[in-house]
This record gives structure tokens, sequence and C-alpha cells, in this order.
């Protein structure tokens, strides 16, 4: 991973803890020049208020956002603590970027983040059920928000025939009906011919289909219509 292919350099992204001095940068070049990485940007804390950060939970929101406007799948930081002052956030930063396809490398040690991962697996837990109760929420989100639509505009109902060709579908219905009359048996295609011959045909200009005619049959009558 570390190695590079060719003459051909991958593009990273340098994080810097503002306050630390130019040492951090000089060691994420140099790290970057021997493994074959080009910085193509540098991406850093903010101060607020005279404090200097690290990477808080807060602050990874904010990481993820500028990583995703960039092409570069990697980000070096000179050591694993500039990242952060805590194990527990270092972890999280660490996965939610792996999640993404990022890398995060540390130039004085590069395994240094996944090793401390793999040293408390209790954190991916959590992460674990903190994504699939993420998940979950966006879910219920969704259903709640179909289901108020639906409180206000009302279901979702398929046009009827009815309300589509009433008159097709009333003179296939008299024509189903009279050949119950007389006992004479009548096909849908038959019924379909029947409607063609006055005029009553498809939007495709064609005789309608017989599933057509069998929807007329069994749908409602037109409303201005009944059956006698």
């Amino acid at each position: 991973m570390l190695q590079k292919v060719g003459a051909e350099l991958k593009p990273a992204l340098a994080f810097l803890r503002r306050g630390f001095g130019v040492a951090q940068r000089s060691a994420i070049q140099a790290f970057a020049a021997a493994s074959g990485f080009e910085i193509v940007a540098e991406i850093s804390t903010a101060i607020d208020g005279g404090v200097i950060p690290a990477m808080t939970l807060a602050a990874l929101t904010d990481l993820l956002v500028r990583v995703d406007l960039n092409s570069a799948r990697t980000i070096i930081v000179s050591t694993a603590s500039l990242l952060s002052d805590t194990g527990f956030e270092r972890i999280v930063c660490y996965e939610r970027l792996r999640e993404r396809g990022i890398d995060l490398i540390s130039a004085d040690a590069p395994d240094a983040f996944a090793a401390e991962s793999d040293e408390h697996p209790e954190v991916r837990k959590i992460l674990a059920a903190s994504a699939q109760f993420d998940a979950a929420s966006a879910s219920s989100a969704s259903r709640l928000t179909v289901s108020a639509r639906r409180a206000s505009t009302g279901p979702a109902r398929r046009r009827r025939y009815a309300d589509i060709e009433p008159e097709a579908t009333l003179m296939a219905k008299r024509i189903y009906q009279s050949s119950r009359v007389s006992g004479e048996r009548v096909t849908l295609r038959e019924i379909s011919a029947k409607l063609a011959e006055v005029g009553f045909v498809g939007a495709n200009k064609k005789p309608f289909h017989p599933e057509a005619i069998r929807r007329m049959l069994k749908g409602h009558w037109p409303r201005n219509k009944t059956s006698q």
C-alpha cells in the first residue's frame, strides 16, 4: 500500500493540527515522497476561542465533507496523537474514514491507527451498532414521510377504465351482460373487436388488449351510468 507504482504518485491529503509547528508538515512531506504519495491539499483543525482542538467527534463531520470534495482517498498525519488526544476519537475517525474507502496513515508509524483499532474491538462494536441504529432511523423516517404524505393527499389510486374510457367501458359491460342473458359465450377478443368497430380503440389506435377488456369488466361502472 505504501510503495510507489511506477512513476505514478497517489494523491493524498495532509492533516495538520494548528499550533504544533512546521515539523509536522515536513514529516508528512518526507513520508509522502518516500511512499509514493503526492500531497494535493492540506486540511487542519480550526481555532475556536484561542483553544487549539484536535480531531474531536464534532470536527469529524466537517473533515468528511472536505474529504468528499476531494479526489484523494488517503489522509496522512505526522503522528497519531496529533489527530486526537484520545484513543476513542482516533478509532472513531479511522473507522469512519475506512467505511468510506479512505486510508488514514500516521507518517511515523503507518499502521498505528489500524493497530489501535484492533486493540479495542469494543469500539468497533459500538460503531457497528450505531450504524445499524442510524440505518433503522433513516428507514423509519422515510416510512413516516410516506405515511404523512398519504394522510394528506390520500393513498395512490390506479386510474380505472371507468374513468379513462367511460363509454368504451360501458359498452363492454353491456355486451358482456347481453351475452350472459342470451346464453351466448363471448370472448374478450370478440368484445374488443366489437368496440373497435364503433371506434373505441386503445391509445395506440389498435383494438384494446384482452387484459384491458378484462379490467373493464371487473372494474366499476362509469360514474354517470349504472347497470340495469
